[in-house]
């Protein structure tokens, strides 16, 4: 039990003073331990929030007064001494945020509930940082008097989550537009469609793709795309009008941006300004495309409010532009493939010709119809290796022997081969083979045609018989063909021209010069004089002849045939013509010549002779019957020789034949009357003549009165040839044995008078008469007459 309402006494007094004192040092160290725990606390706090990059603060309702810690003060962007108030804090928010701010302190005040609100601030420098706040509030009597709580910046968080969306939206874009260009084959079509998704993309006013001329320093926009507008068609700019030095730096491959045309020192020039305000820019980009060290294309963007472009906006644009001139050149290069493709098979199919493509393996993989309807195969079978068994068996092994130098070398090549065609018949074809290789230089085979030259082969076969037969006609005949063209100097001879000059074929040097040192010297000025005046007077033809020296120092006659022709305004062009060798020609027309001389002087020398053989006879005849026998006797003799002349063309008769052909009737079976001996000796007509009638003579004189009037008498005729001075000498001697007793005539008869005088006369002979007792010795020694000299063109 508890005594109440009793004094302590003096120990008791003592006793509660020291409990007391234990109860202030047992609060004392309670409190000391719970300022301990509560720095730790701090400290754990401190740290935590350090941890967590986050700040704390304070805001007293009452009087609005706020404490803030140091990163909470960083996170707001104010310096370090600088007081915090609310009212501070609500310049420092974002406009945008305030009420959204009011509206989740609000909720958590009337709920007692914990406030967590996202929000923008201003910084003092400008730039705008996103907090992340959280916090409570505190209540005394169920009445908030302090709001406390911290702060995180969530600024780089956000960024990068806006950076990855930003990224995400224009991977989605790049992807977008991608499968929108790859579904168009139209370049114009691509290029308005890059303009108009790119200009909503980046929210501008304007945007164009266009290829650059350098010369004239303009760029050709075919489509470009404006907010509002569909499509502007067939625009050009000047460079230079929007910015002087900008083809020079565009060439260097960097973009090329204007932030504000207003404010950028670059664009202060008045006709600049004009130029942007002509399109209603007050901002521009433009991307340059190089190819191959050479400005190939631009991308530009344009708006009418200024901006800032981004590095990711300049690289999104400059990928964009990438793509845009690949897929351009994709459309171009694809509608060209199209086009040529057209082409090809257009000409392919209306070609002459087998038209095919080969693969490195021989593979048929392309032909026209021509070889389906040509081999008679189904469409289907045409292609393949087919064409291996069309082609003949020796040409085949011949093609596939050749094949592997050229797959080796991925070269041409050219050659003719036999095709069978569907009928079974092998025709000739010229195969020409070019390789064929893809747009990376990669070998795909050869293309090539076969064409049908069957007809052309037997036709040149046939002209190269034909040519045969005219060149050995032309080699027969003497003749060569040549052709000058006169503006050029250049002479075209053939083989048998060059022969005919003594040349070996294919020696002619050419020209006019090779032709003027074949022409004799004496007639070269005339001959050139007549060709002159040919072309002086436009003759359409022209005949000359000319003396030509061969190599071998021979003179030939050449008679030239040949054909001029002139351009529109007169003058000549050619000389196109046939030579012909007439030399022979030239020797016979002389020899003709000769010969109508020497008919003339023969039948003068004839009649006299006639006359004179009729004077004499009668002379000497004692009746007319006896006029007749001797008269008609001696015509027959000259008749005889003349007929051994004619058959030589008047020109010789052998002195043998002239014997024979008088003594040959008196000879008797066994053969022993007459002796006729001596060497071949030919006569020219004019000793013929009077030889011949000197030995008819003599005979008709042995028939009457000598050897040969007589049973058992007989003729010894010999001769020889001695050499002379100038001619060579006959030695001719008649000798007469047998017969009846000769005596020298009292009188000379014809016979004594043409031995005597028409021999020694005409034929310089000396004439000897032995009147013999047992029979006539009669001796001549004559020069042989010489030739006629022949004919000499060089005369």
């Amino acid at each position: 039990m508890t005594n109440r309402g009793k004094r302590p006494s003096a120990d008791g007094a003592v006793a509660d003073k020291k409990s007391d004192n234990q109860r202030v040092a047992d609060l004392e160290k309670r409190l000391s331990e719970a300022e301990q725990s509560l720095r730790n606390s701090s400290s754990k706090l401190r740290m935590a929030l350090e941890v967590g990059k986050l700040g704390s603060w304070e805001r007293d309702l009452a009087t609005d007064e706020m404490i803030a810690g140091a990163t909470c003060r960083a996170t707001l962007g104010l310096p370090p001494g600088e007081p915090l108030t609310y009212a501070r804090l609500q310049q420092i928010l974002h406009p945008g945020d305030v009420e959204r701010i009011n509206q989740a302190m609000a909720f958590a005040l009337a709920t007692k509930t914990d406030f967590n609100v996202e929000h923008r601030v201003i910084r003092p420098d400008g730039r705008i940082g996103r907090v992340l706040v959280r916090g409570a509030a505190i209540y005394e009597n169920d009445k908030p008097v302090r709001l406390v709580g911290v702060t995180q910046d969530v600024t780089e968080r956000e960024k990068a989550r806006e950076e990855m969306n930003l990224a995400q939206r224009r991977q989605e874009f790049l992807l977008t537009l991608n499968d929108q260009l790859r579904s168009l084959d139209d370049p114009n079509a691509i290029m308005e469609a890059t303009a108009r998704s790119l200009g909503h993309f980046l929210k501008v006013d304007c945007a164009g793709y266009g290829e650059v001329d350098e010369t004239r320093g303009v760029i050709l926009v075919e489509r470009e795309w404006s907010k509002g507008a569909i499509s502007n068609e067939g625009r050009a700019y000047r460079l230079y009008e929007f910015l002087p030095t900008m083809l020079a730096e565009l060439k260097q491959g960097q973009p090329i941006f204007v932030e504000d045309v207003k404010s950028d020192p670059r664009t202060r020039d008045p006709k600049v300004q004009e130029a942007y305000s002509t399109l209603n820019a007050r901002t521009a980009l433009t991307v340059p495309l190089l190819k191959n060290q050479k400005l190939t294309a631009l991308l530009y963007l344009h708006s009418a409010e200024p901006r800032v472009w981004t590095n990711d906006e300049m690289s999104l644009v400059e990928d964009v532009a990438e793509r845009t001139w690949t897929a351009v050149e994709k459309a171009r290069a694809e509608i060209g493939l199209r086009e040529t493709e057209a082409r090809f098979r257009i000409i392919a199919e209306s070609l002459p010709a087998l038209v095919w493509i080969l693969t490195p393996d021989f593979e048929l993989t392309y032909t026209n119809e021509r070889w389906v309807r040509y081999s008679g195969l189904p469409a289907q079978e045409a292609l393949g290796h087919s064409w291996m068994s069309a082609i003949h068996p020796e040409d085949i092994a011949r093609i596939m022997e050749d094949s592997k130098e050229v797959r080796r070398n991925e070269s041409t090549y050219t050659t003719e081969a036999r095709y069978r065609s569907a009928d079974g018949e092998y025709r000739w074809h010229m195969i020409q083979a070019a390789p064929l290789h893809d747009t990376l230089g990669e070998f795909k085979g050869w293309v090539g045609t076969s064409v049908d030259i069957h007809d052309l082969k037997e036709t040149e076969k046939a002209l190269r018989i034909s040519e045969e037969r005219l060149s050995l006609a032309q080699s027969a005949a003497g003749i060569g063909v040549f052709d000058w063209d006169i503006p050029s100097g250049k002479v075209t001879w053939t083989p048998e021209q060059e022969r005919l000059f003594g040349l070996d074929p294919g020696t002619f040097r050419g020209d006019t010069l090779g032709w003027e040192e074949k022409v004799h010297p004496d007639d070269l000025a005339r001959t050139y004089k007549l060709i002159n005046d040919a072309f002086a007077r436009h003759d359409r033809e022209l005949n000359l002849s000319y003396r030509m020296r061969r190599p071998d120092g021979t003179i030939r006659v050449i008679d030239t045939i040949a054909l001029l022709f002139y351009d529109a305004d007169g003058n000549p062009l050619r000389l196109v013509g046939t030579n012909l060798d007439i030399t022979r020609f030239k020797q016979a027309e002389e020899r003709q010549h000769l010969l109508i001389r020497e008919l003339h002087h023969r039948v003068k020398n004839t009649l006299a002779t006639v006359q004179a053989i009729v004077g004499s006879t009668a002379r000497t005849a004692s009746s007319i019957d006896e006029f007749y026998q001797g008269f008609v006797g001696r015509i027959v003799s000259l008749a005889r020789t003349h007929n051994l002349l004619t058959e030589d063309l008047w020109q010789k008769a052998a002195l043998e034949d002239l014997i024979r052909t008088e003594l040959g009737p008196y000879e008797d079976e066994s053969r022993n009357r007459i002796t006729i001996e001596g060497p071949f000796v030919e006569l020219p007509s004019e000793a013929a003549v009077p030889v011949g009638m000197a030995i008819h003579e003599l005979t008709t004189n042995a028939a009457k009165h000598g050897a040969l009037s007589a049973f058992g008498g007989q003729v010894d005729v010999k001769w020889e040839i001695k050499p002379g001075g100038d001619r060579p000498i006959l030695s001719f001697s008649w000798t007469e044995q047998g017969g009846p007793r000769v005596s020298a005539p009292s009188q000379q008869g014809f016979g004594s008078r043409l031995l005597q005088r028409v021999l020694t006369t005409q034929l310089q002979a000396d004439v000897a008469m032995d009147f013999r007792a047992d029979g006539l010795l009669f001796k001549m020694t004559m020069p042989i007459p010489g030739e006629p000299p022949p004919f000499n063109p060089d005369q």
